[in-house]
């Protein structure tokens, strides 16, 4: 992981993870195209972040 993602909250590394997943490898390639070729575009990322913190018992991180 790098330095950078190391220091940032709970909700940044989920997001940094969802990010970097590779998507194409399980025939979501649609789905890794478009974080790749479009990540400006990907407004569910942060919000399948905080999903995935709440039902973790993170709530209060993914309010971060």
């Amino acid at each position: 992981m790098a330095e950078g993602i190391a220091a940032a909250s709970p909700l940044q590394r989920v997001e940094a993870a969802i990010r970097d997943f590779p998507f194409g490898n399980y025939g979501l390639n649609d789905v890794d195209i478009a974080l790749h070729d479009h990540p400006e575009y990907q407004e569910w990322v942060p919000e399948l972040a905080h999903a995935v913190l709440k039902a973790a018992g993170r709530e209060a991180e993914a309010e971060s």
